[in-house]
């Protein structure tokens, strides 16, 4: 009976469930981070481990080399499936969502935003309160930059792009004008 009593305090469950999950996740991050700081730190070592010409045994030494003395066998068994695959290139991804899962939880969409310029913290705050807006909060927002747009900003959540960017624009009239390519 006493248990039962708990469950009505505001959360109290959910809460130790999310400091449970937040710390279950503390480790993997903590490796993954290791492994991308010595990976960033020589771009070379990226090149190697992704090369699956070489043979597996090889790369897998090579990996389990570069990887904390604490690291448990979860992490190192899914950094040998990335590493199989040669996908190790995706780590700083794989880092950037897994935090944001631990942070903000499943349910939250990511929404991508892409502009010819970095933002300064006060267009991020004004882009960001024009998607809550727009969307609603329980989305979180990853910024990058790709100058080739020219201008203006790409926005993606989920499969619905809105593409407000100046080479988006050009094309649309483009094909107006003279037709699809």
């Amino acid at each position: 009976m006493v248990a039962a009593g708990y469950r009505g305090e505001a959360g109290l469950a959910s809460k130790y469930a999310r400091a449970a999950y937040e710390h279950s996740t503390e480790k993997w991050l903590s490796t993954l981070n290791a492994l991308q700081d010595r990976l960033q730190a020589d771009p070379a070592l990226l090149v190697r481990l992704d090369n699956t010409e070489l043979s597996f045994a090889e790369r897998k030494a090579r990996l389990d080399a570069l990887l904390p003395a604490d690291a448990g066998a979860d992490v190192k068994n899914f950094l040998y499936v990335l590493l199989r695959e040669g996908h190790l290139a995706v780590l700083v991804e794989i880092i950037a969502d897994l935090t944001r899962l631990a942070t903000r939880g499943p349910e939250v969409r990511v929404a991508h935003v892409v502009t010819a310029v970095p933002l300064t913290p006060e267009e991020k705050d004004a882009f960001r309160g024009r998607v809550y807006a727009r969307i609603g909060k329980d989305v979180d927002l990853d910024f990058r930059v790709d100058s080739s747009i020219l201008g203006g900003a790409i926005l993606q959540v989920g499969d619905r792009v809105m593409d407000g960017s100046i080479a988006g624009k050009l094309s649309a009239l483009h094909d107006r004008l003279v037709g699809p390519r």
